[in-house]
């Protein structure tokens, strides 16, 4: 099961650098906010964050629990 990101916003703010965007994690009621220049940047961060919290495994494991029942 692969994660599927779907870009909600994108957004700057004055006076800052970058730009805002905001994913939801489909299916799901998640939000990753990260900074970034360029979209294909803003979704490698957004998708190494999903990895270093461990979402992914997570989101696989509820799945799987739900299944079964």
């Amino acid at each position: 099961m692969a994660i599927e990101l779907t870009l909600v916003d994108v957004y700057r703010y004055e006076g800052l650098p970058g730009k805002r965007f905001r994913f939801r994690v489909k299916g799901t009621r998640i939000y990753i906010n990260v900074l970034a220049d360029e979209l294909d940047e803003a979704v490698k961060k957004a998708e190494n964050i999903i990895k270093k919290i461990e979402l992914d495994k997570y989101l696989i494991e509820k799945a799987s629990s739900t299944e079964k029942k």
